[in-house]
C-alpha cells in the first residue's frame, strides 16, 4: 500500500495519513486495523541535511531515527529507542515484494531519514546529523516505520529532497514543492515494475 503525508502532498495512487509523527501514527494505526496491508510504502518529500545532496534527488530509506536537536546539543535524552530498521534493501531479507531488487537498480540513493514534529533550520546542527550517517529530514517517517513495525508489516520510504536544512528550508520547501511530486509520482512508477 502507498501512503503519503497528504495536505497538499497528496497522490491519487497513496492513502494520505496526515502530518507529523502523532496524526500519522494514529492515522496509520487505524488503517492497519481496518484493512490487510502486504507492504507499506511511504512517499515523502526531504530536507538534506548537507549540500553534499543535491536538491530534487530521490532516495529511498529503509532506516528511520527520532532524534531531536537538543539531543544533538546535550540538552536532552530518551530512555526509548530512536532507530528503527525494516532492512527491506538487505539482500538476506526475503519478506518484501520488493526485497529482490536494489534500490540502486531503483535508480535511488539509500539514506537514514530523521524525524521531529520541527523543521530543521540550522546548518550546523544539521551537518551534525549528516556527520552521523543520516541525510534526510521527513516529519512523518519514524512513525510509519514504529507502526508498521508493531503490525509487522515490511515498509520503507520514498523521497525526494526539496529543500536543505538551513535559513531557507521553507522558502526552498515551497519553491520546488511542485517539482517534488512529480519526481515522487515517477519514482513510484519505477517501484511498481519490480512489485507483482
Amino acid at each position: 500500500m502507498w501512503i503519503c503525508a497528504g495536505n497538499g502532498e497528496d497522490f491519487s495512487f497513496a492513502k494520505s495519513i496526515g502530518v507529523g509523527l502523532v496524526d500519522s501514527a494514529l492515522n496509520l494505526c487505524s488503517l492497519c486495523l481496518r484493512e490487510k496491508i502486504d507492504e507499506l510504502i511511504f512517499l515523502g518529500s526531504a530536507g538534506a541535511y548537507s549540500k553534499d545532496i543535491a536538491l530534487l534527488d530521490l532516495f529511498v530509506a529503509d532506516s528511520a531515527t527520532q532524534i531531536e536537536l537538543s539531543f544533538l546539543q546535550q540538552y536532552s535524552y530518551t530512555p526509548i529507542d530512536n532507530k528503527i530498521d525494516s532492512n527491506i534493501f538487505d539482500e538476506r531479507n526475503k519478506v518484501s515484494r520488493i526485497s529482490n531488487v536494489s534500490y540502486e537498480t531503483l535508480g535511488f540513493k539509500k539514506s537514514i531519514v530523521n524525524s521531529s514534529n520541527y523543521i530543521s533550520v540550522d546548518k550546523h546542527l544539521a551537518s551534525q546529523f549528516y556527520t552521523a550517517g543520516i541525510g534526510l529530514e521527513n516529519m512523518e517517517f519514524f512513525a510509519v516505520m514504529r507502526v508498521a513495525q508493531h503490525f509487522c508489516i515490511p515498509c520503507f520510504g520514498v523521497f525526494c529532497v526539496s529543500n536543505y536544512c538551513d535559513e531557507n528550508a521553507h522558502k526552498d520547501f515551497i519553491h520546488h514543492h511542485q517539482d517534488v511530486k512529480e519526481k515522487l509520482t515517477q519514482a513510484s512508477k519505477r517501484c511498481r515494475k519490480f512489485l507483482p
